[in-house]
């Protein structure tokens, strides 16, 4: 069974200790860490994978603060929590604001410490993107009248893939029905055809979710990302944050 994961970080650093030091701590609170020495590899990784967490060492030159920009803009990556590694002088001198600060020499309680802070906002920004792997019924309308039934592969807080026999055209409206398992509540939204693969597979993003729906699903997946999270990481998430007994992330 694959191990569960709370995020994926990408850290920028050509120096052997640092990368030993931050990999270490980040395996504690399950986030997986895709190692890149360079600046230009790094670009082309944010402009094409999505990460939770950013980490930069500034120690690589006027280009690390290329990547911190390039992450701002990035579409899949402005919300992701950002890092910089930093030498002393170097601080004063960052034109990019990360969201923490990693002085050198890296020490992994420091490291621990910070993300212990910074992980309710890698928690809540994986859970936008997070797929969870689901097998329910949906069902497709279009035009008000052709009623597809259709099973679900997973669903996420933008929309759901599914099973079909029918092939849909990227760009089609459609309305999807379907219950989530454990709640009462049917949905029935709006949705476009993104994608689908001519192989029984179809992509459908949401358009237009009413608030109470959208609070819904918000909470069905944090709840399953939760029962996903090791223990002990949820542990330290829960007395970083003061409540032992019932904090939980939103």
């Amino acid at each position: 069974m694959p191990r569960a994961v709370v995020g994926r970080s990408l850290l920028v650093s050509n120096d052997s200790s640092i990368v030993r030091q931050l990999t270490a701590t980040l395996d504690r609170f399950a986030i997986t860490a895709d190692v890149c020495p360079d600046s230009a590899t790094a670009v082309t990784l944010i402009n094409t994978r999505k990460f939770e967490v950013v980490i930069v060492d500034m120690g690589l030159g006027e280009d690390a603060a290329f990547v911190l920009e390039c992450v701002r803009l990035s579409p899949s990556n402005r919300n992701s929590v950002t890092f910089a590694v930093v030498n002393a002088d170097e601080e004063q001198e960052l034109q990019v604001l990360p969201n923490f600060v990693v002085r050198k020499p890296v020490s992994e309680s420091e490291i621990g410490s910070i993300l212990k802070a910074a992980l309710g906002l890698v928690i809540r920004d994986y859970r936008r993107y997070f797929r969870c792997p689901v097998t329910v019924p949906v069902l497709i309308r279009m035009d008000g009248k052709a009623q597809i039934p259709c099973e679900m592969m997973n669903v996420s807080e933008g929309g759901v893939a599914a099973v079909t026999a029918v092939t849909f055209a990227p760009g089609t409206i459609v309305t999807v029905e379907f219950a989530l398992p454990g709640e009462p509540v049917k949905f029935e939204l709006q949705a476009e055809v993104c994608w689908c693969d001519h192989k029984g597979h179809v992509g459908l993003q949401f358009r237009a979710v009413p608030q109470d729906k959208n609070l819904l699903l918000q909470s069905w997946l944090s709840r399953k990302i939760e029962e996903g999270i090791p223990e002990p990481v949820m542990r330290l998430f829960q007395k970083h944050n003061g409540n032992p007994d019932t904090s939980r992330p939103q």
